[in-house]
């Protein structure tokens, strides 16, 4: 059995995954992973210095990323694609959905010194004139569509966020609100779904996240990818 993950770190101890993900870019909204997968397949080409911005590792490694076999194999030979969804927003220039990672105001809080060398390592010119935009509900309901429909007739899972609390003890709306509609989006289309915060219930936040309310600790990771692998034995 061979696993594409379309989603982040936050997925690595998933078993028989094929390191995508790793070896391009990290995923987060649903017009990210349409974009990746038109790229797999090899029905978009993504051209300099794009081919840079719109990928993770690209970014972190200062490189550039062109489709080659390698990539549409592992596509290909997929059988389950696992697809974390955890943004509505959408990081866009001359019509191509970046990662966030140069753009991301937020990162900087966290890591000074490499969010300086994303931003120093992109053209001017994008990070001058890049747009965000935020999605509708109605767009991310016809995206999984369009994505189910794109990788028939292979299995798919939607994977959503922790629904983390900030220390006033209020939910990150945002995110509340697209693990709610991602719930909602699943069970009316009859699309597998695990929502991270009910397999985790057992656990104070503190206990699988960490503190920058994004990433999990070791026993969040642990805990959460044993649960997806035993899930997929079970219903697959």
């Amino acid at each position: 059995m061979s696993i594409t993950l379309f989603g982040t770190c936050r997925l690595q101890k998933i078993n028989n995954h094929n390191g995508l993900n790793n070896q391009i870019t990290y995923t987060h909204s649903t017009k990210e992973v349409i974009q990746f997968i038109k790229f797999l397949k090899g029905e978009l080409s993504i051209p300099n210095p794009y081919n840079r911005v719109c990928f993770r590792t690209a970014i972190c490694d200062n490189k550039f990323i062109d489709y080659n076999d390698h990539y549409n194999k592992l596509f290909t030979d997929t059988d389950i694609f696992i697809i974390e969804i955890c943004s509505i927003k959408k990081y866009i220039h001359n019509g191509y959905y970046m990662h966030h990672l140069p753009f991301d105001k937020l990162w900087q809080e966290f890591n000074d010194y490499k969010y300086k060398h994303y931003i120093d390592d992109t053209p001017q010119n994008i990070l001058d004139n890049f747009v965000i935009e935020k999605q509708s509900d109605e767009e991310i309901e016809n995206d999984i569509l369009e994505i189910q429909k794109m990788l028939h007739p292979k299995k798919i899972i939607i994977v959503s966020h922790y629904n983390s609390k900030k220390q006033n003890g209020e939910c990150i709306h945002s995110r509340n609100n697209l693990i709610q509609l991602l719930d909602s989006i699943c069970k009316k289309h009859n699309i597998k779904f695990i929502n991270p915060t009910n397999v985790l219930s057992n656990y104070t936040q503190e206990e699988v996240i960490q503190d920058n309310l994004g990433h999990y600790t070791e026993t969040g990771i642990n805990t959460f990818c044993n649960y997806v692998n035993n899930f997929i034995k079970t219903e697959f």
